[in-house]
């Protein structure tokens, strides 16, 4: 059986998958990295997730599983994830997608998983509970979770955040910096922000991109080079502001895979692409700074996500707090934060 560690530092991931899944266990390796990379430690990792065949998930089990629960609820096609939910008589947790055979049998205390799916059908629930378990570790660990793009700055290899609330332009920058000024990509949706040596850290985290129509068509390049995967942005028929799913593989073919999962963050943008005028940029002052950092909407709080909670695992049990750690905000003080109202394509030539 294969048995490895993956870590960023702070979260760490022991996988363990027999021969028949091993396809399986080797996407979701790709899709971690590099953010989560081979570790070498013996401590005890946050989280042990054994990959099995959906057959392995007894009918006995099934019948077991009798209360429903929604994991995740989106209007995303395919990422909608329900389970009904049961329990062993040696304590053992259930959890059953029969409608995509998905099977959880699981410790809660030991926060142990065996996962019960094929590579077909199982990939999205697999990602989610790595994905959003491990974002609830990073928080019970003092991480603060920005909800941001970046970009990794062409002249000095440092971290660029851009952050905002839903809708503000974050993709849509991003994208305007790598394919139109030569920067490179670094995270998609996520940062996850400590202090290191007195620096301030930010590490990228994996996700399954989620991209408005209008930014797609604003780099007809990228939509060629995605094909049928980015095909509704070619339909005139479709409004600007739809988003699609693209498979994660087909979205680093296109736009190429970080180099790195962490590196030392330099300066935070502020898009608001909804403002219908030429872009323009200014800095924010001290003040601005603070009542930023005081807004909640900018930063993510995985305790009050169910996605990262429905299992019971620790640090599940634990009370948290929308706060962002004293010296991660302290170090976010002291960088430039830069507002850039307006849109790119209406700058004048």
């Amino acid at each position: 059986m294969m048995d490895s560690l993956l870590t960023n530092s702070v979260f760490s991931l022991r996988l363990r998958a027999g021969e028949a899944s091993q396809s399986l266990a080797t996407r979701l390796r790709t899709f971690l990295s590099p953010y989560l990379w081979i570790g070498t430690g013996d401590g005890e990792p946050d989280l042990t997730v054994t990959l099995r065949p959906a057959d392995g998930f007894l009918p006995a089990w099934r019948e077991r599983c009798a209360v429903a629960m929604t994991i995740r609820e989106t209007y995303a096609i395919g990422f909608t994830l329900k389970v009904r939910r049961g329990t062993l008589d040696d304590g053992s947790q259930l959890a059953w997608d029969a409608e995509m055979r998905v099977g959880y049998r699981y410790d809660t205390a030991r926060r142990e998983v065996e996962f019960h799916g094929d590579e077909t059908t199982s990939f999205i629930h697999l990602i989610e509970l790595v994905r959003y378990f491990g974002l609830l570790v990073e928080q019970s660990k003092g991480t603060a979770i920005l909800h941001s793009s970046a970009v990794l700055d062409a002249a000095t290899g440092g971290v660029v955040a851009i952050a905002g609330i839903k809708g503000a332009g974050k993709t849509t920058t991003m994208l305007d910096l790598v394919l139109g000024q030569g920067h490179g990509y670094f995270s998609g949706d996520k940062l996850l922000l400590d202090v290191v040596d007195g620096r301030l850290r930010a590490r990228g985290w994996p996700d399954y991109p989620h991209i408005g129509l209008g930014s797609l068509r604003q780099h007809p390049g990228l939509v060629e080079r995605l094909g049928d995967e980015a095909a509704a942005a070619l339909d005139p028929s479709r409004a600007d502001a739809d988003k699609i799913l693209i498979t994660p593989e087909a979205f680093a073919a296109a736009l190429g895979r970080s180099p790195v999962g962490s590196g030392w963050l330099e300066r935070i943008v502020l898009p608001e692409v909804a403002v219908d005028e030429a872009l323009r940029s200014r800095a924010l002052r001290g003040e601005e700074i603070d009542d930023v950092l005081r807004d909640p909407r900018i930063f993510e709080w995985p305790h009050t996500f169910v996605t990262s909670t429905w299992h019971g695992m620790p640090p599940a049990d634990r009370a948290m707090e929308r706060r962002v750690a004293a010296p991660v905000a302290a170090a976010l003080g002291t960088l430039p934060w830069i507002s850039t109202p307006g849109r790119a394509a209406l700058v004048p030539a």
